[in-house]
């Protein structure tokens, strides 16, 4: 039984120019359809493997789809400090409760020290005064600084 890839001429006979095109015709739509079987199997395999390491967010816990959530945040809905040639943004309304709370020196200096996260030498030489100052003046505000922080807490 001849398939319909198989020559028209027998085994031994010699094929006509004709025959030998449509052989070779046959011969190519082979394996085009080859080609592209093969090209969905992987194309299917591919899909089904993704399908498989992916979760729907439907069956995310809302622990995971907090830490995937984005939110915006606006200058406008932050407290702003201009400390030497900085702006600082704050977003946490209690933390810009308690830093207006302090002197506007002592703000400076938390704020140069944990923000723009300069040394002690370096804050006493824009302040223009003496670095033990500094460190006393940061300790103090610190403290104070936790302490109306606790206090909002409550």
């Amino acid at each position: 039984m001849k398939g319909k890839n198989d020559s028209k001429a027998g085994g031994g006979e010699i094929m006509t120019t004709e025959q030998h095109e449509e052989h070779k015709q046959h011969t190519f739509d082979c394996f085009c359809k080859r080609s592209l079987k093969y090209e969905a199997y992987n194309a299917y395999r591919e899909i089904r493997r993704r399908q498989e390491r992916q979760v729907n967010f439907s069956e995310l816990l809302s622990e995971d789809m907090e830490q995937l959530a984005v939110c915006d945040s606006y200058p406008s809905e932050c407290a702003a400090y201009a400390v030497g040639d900085e702006e600082i943004l704050i977003q946490s309304d209690r933390l810009a409760d308690a830093l207006n709370a302090l002197s506007k020196e002592c703000r400076e200096i938390i704020l140069m020290y944990f923000c723009l996260e300069m040394p002690d030498r370096e804050i006493a030489e824009h302040l223009d005064i003496s670095r033990r100052t500094v460190n006393t003046h940061r300790r103090r505000a610190f403290q104070e600084l936790q302490a109306l922080m606790e206090r909002g807490s409550k």
